[in-house]
């Protein structure tokens, strides 16, 4: 695993984390601003940085941008903290190439 904090890193750990505290369904059964609010609690946790509004500005409404300091970037949200496609792919070829 690499040593330095990824969007990668941090959309596996959110995911983690929801599905062990609040079930497979967490998304149904948790309110948006509670998502969006530990989504940027996990980000900020893996050092990330934000290019985009704040989400106490918005509640979580608005997605906030997070650059890492690998330069990758995710973003979060009421829907929680996800990565482009893009993104995601260049996070897995990091992960494979660092085992």
């Amino acid at each position: 695993m690499s040593a330095m904090p990824t969007a990668y890193h941090a959309r596996n750990l959110f995911s983690l984390t929801m599905e062990t505290r609040f079930g497979a369904h967490w998304h149904k059964t948790l309110a948006p601003e509670t998502v969006a609010a530990l989504a940027d609690e996990i980000a900020l946790g893996f050092n990330g940085q934000i290019e985009g509004p704040a989400y106490t500005l918005s509640g979580g409404a608005a997605p906030t941008q997070w650059r890492f300091p690998d330069g990758s970037v995710a973003r979060t949200g009421q829907f929680g903290l996800d990565m482009d496609d893009d993104e995601a792919d260049r996070g897995l070829a990091r992960g494979e190439a660092a085992q």
